[in-house]
């Protein structure tokens, strides 16, 4: 609904107004509206501004935080990808064997040969299908934390510290964080995937595998990291960098143009205030090299290691901050040239003006009541008297076509859903039941049926129907000749709808006793290809209820219909074949391999038991030349037979059904 802003034309054309005083009126209004002007301008101008930098901001933590995300996803997916290779690995016969060897003697005849193997399995799961997994990959004992094996073979016999010191899961697989590891002399950030391992025999875990990453595995790992670096021919553009963080206080960085991190104290950083009792935030701050940054921070639990994403305030509102002149330039010439319009056109045009313009933009955006007022006499009065009455007219035609439109797009709706749910029926019953009753419910209709046409007898028989008189109508086996006098004989002989607006006066209407209240049909052929299978009916208590557009969508509903129908039909068929083809396949494995005659017969009767639903059969040889016939109560003399079912009679002669 519009609300109405002005009275309408009362048809009274009001006094020309006097004309004001002369020479003075402009220079009135632009001092009136400059202060006006001037003040909404910086306001806006300000407000924009400041908006525009929310806005900037805004968009740049969220795609902060969901880049942090997406890069701590794609590093425990990193991390994942190589547990599952060393849980895997843990497993082989061709490495338990030689490290059960190395755990019983270190040293030894058979230590060597069991390394070498060993240390050949772990360089096969170091590099796989052509990309290293692993820096190095190496055996622990659980107890001592020596390195048995390695494929560095200078680590083996060292001592593992981590591992000596329980930092490492016997447990379960796990991948973590570690800095500055003197044991084995690998300073900066090494990450460090561990999984328990059990020789056979042995009753619990007494060996690690483990995979470490550091240096140039992990230089590689956060370049691909930094996706806010691009590279223009031989020069990289930064607009935001990806760190590593370590708890407690440890940033691990991947400087321009190396390819190993390195890690330096970065405790000042408000990030390490978040871990771990926030996982992931976004913060403005300043760098470590004192530049205003922008960071989102993503947590990894378990790793004792995060992602942060860092981005130059610079990068965000550069752009913003570079059209501040532009803005302050623009903004001093609007005001200038406003007042120099609003001084030189008040007195004759502007106000008018103004009205017919705020008019049509109202009935622009819709707001078809509002007028505005006709108080002049001159060609903007007639000007203001053509459009009211245009608006008027606009505003009757829109509102008619809005309520055509709506009814036509619930009615599209409507059918759209019923032509779902009546095509997902499990069965014909059921697709046909569900079909007249979301019909029937959806559109409001006093009745609805569906015709079937029996070939045979060339009668539309009533197949389903709505409601208890549906229920009474079926129960009578109601049918229609086809080309009878009636709207569904008409339908199905000549293959086109037909409607009864007005039932009392219709030739063809084919009045029920049992519908009484039946004032309009109309019926739609279904039909698949030109060829007729029935016909929808559907009723109703109004005269002239049925309009062209209802009709076309009861065909498109019953079209839709008619293809479900042929679709169940075509299904039953395939399926009554298929079990043929069962029953025939079955018989035949039966027989197959049989050599003698009683046992091919017994065989057979026993398929077509089944077949037939277990009647009594029975099968019957005639002997001799002599023709075949139906059998005597005792089977006839000298006749050899057998039989399946609950009988006792074996005749081979004949071939019987009994029900």
């Amino acid at each position: 609904m519009f609300r109405r802003l002005t009275n309408p034309p009362t048809g009274k054309r009001p006094p020309a107004a006097r004309p004001g005083p002369r020479g003075s009126l402009g220079r009135r209004f632009a001092f009136v509206f400059m202060p006006l002007t001037l003040i909404p301008s910086l306001i806006i101008g300000l407000a924009g501004y400041f908006q525009s930098r929310a806005i900037l901001e805004r968009q740049a933590v969220d795609q902060l935080n969901f880049t942090a995300e997406t890069q701590a996803t794609a590093l425990l997916e990193w991390g994942r990808a190589r547990e599952q290779l060393l849980q895997l690995g843990s497993q082989r016969s061709s490495l338990l064997q030689p490290i059960s060897v190395l755990l019983e003697a270190n040293e030894g005849p058979r230590a060597q040969p069991a390394r070498e193997n060993a240390r050949l399995e772990l360089e096969r799961m170091e590099t796989q299908e052509g990309q290293v997994r692993f820096s190095d990959v190496m055996i622990l004992d659980t107890e001592t934390g020596e390195i048995l094996v390695a494929t560095r073979p200078a680590w083996e016999g060292s001592r593992f510290e981590p591992a000596a010191q329980g930092l490492l899961p016997n447990n379960r697989t796990q991948t973590q964080a570690l800095v500055d590891e003197t044991s084995l002399s690998m300073t900066g950030l090494t990450v460090v995937t561990s999984a328990p391992l059990r020789t056979p025999g042995a009753a619990q875990v007494n060996a690690l595998l483990v995979g470490v990453n550091f240096g140039v595995r992990l230089g590689a790992l956060m370049e691909e990291m930094q996706v806010f670096q691009q590279q223009r021919g031989v020069f990289r553009v930064e607009r935001g960098t990806t760190y590593l963080t370590v708890a407690p206080d440890l940033l691990v960085s991947l400087p321009r143009y190396s390819i190993e991190p390195r890690a330096v104290p970065a405790s000042e950083l408000p990030i390490f205030g978040w871990t771990p009792d926030a996982p992931s935030a976004a913060q403005t701050y300043e760098s470590l090299d004192g530049i205003p940054v922008i960071g989102a921070y993503e947590w990894l639990p378990g790793w004792g290691m995060g992602v942060l994403v860092e981005m130059p305030q610079a990068v965000v509102f550069g752009e913003l901050d570079s059209l501040i002149p532009f803005v302050i330039i623009t903004l001093l010439a609007s005001i200038v040239i406003t007042m120099s319009v609003v001084a030189f056109a008040t007195r004759r045009t502007l106000r008018p003006l103004e009205r017919l313009a705020d008019f049509a933009g109202r009935i622009a955006l819709g707001e078809w009541m509002y007028r505005v007022p006709e108080e002049r006499n001159d060609e903007l009065g007639a000007l203001a008297i053509a459009l009211n009455k245009m608006a008027q007219d606009l505003s009757d035609l829109y509102h008619s076509l809005e309520a055509q439109v709506q009814a036509r797009t619930k009615q599209i709706q409507t059918a759209a859903q019923v032509a779902h749910d009546v095509t997902t029926a499990p069965t014909l019953d059921d697709l046909l039941q569900r079909a007249v009753n979301l019909i029937r419910d959806q559109f409001g209709y006093y009745h609805v049926s569906i015709f079937l046409i029996d070939r045979a007898t060339q009668r539309a028989e009533l197949r389903e129907a709505t409601g208890e008189i549906g229920q009474v109508l079926k129960a009578r086996r109601h049918s229609l000749e086809v080309g009878s006098n009636s709207v569904i004989g008409w339908v199905t002989a000549n293959n086109q709808p037909r409607v009864a607006s007005d039932v009392m006066e219709d030739p063809v209407h084919f009045k029920n006793e049992l519908l009484p209240d039946t004032r309009a049909e109309a019926a739609v052929p279904l039909q698949v290809g030109g060829e007729v299978l029935g016909a929808l009916d559907v009723q109703s208590t109004e005269p002239e209820a049925f309009q062209p557009e209802d009709v076309e969508i009861l065909q498109t509903l019953a079209d839709q219909l008619s293809v479900a129908l042929q679709n169940a039909r075509l299904a039953e068929t395939s399926m009554n074949a298929a079990e043929r083809a069962r029953l025939v396949s079955e018989a035949t494995t039966q027989f197959s391999g049989l050599l003698e005659v009683d046992q091919v017969l017994y065989a057979a009767a026993s398929s077509i038991q089944r077949a037939l639903g277990r009647p009594d059969v029975i099968v019957k040889l005639a002997s001799g030349n002599s023709e075949a016939g139906p059998p005597s109560e005792n089977g006839g003399a000298g006749d050899e037979g057998t039989t399946r079912g609950d009988g006792d009679v074996n005749p081979l002669d004949w071939l019987e059904e009994s029900e």
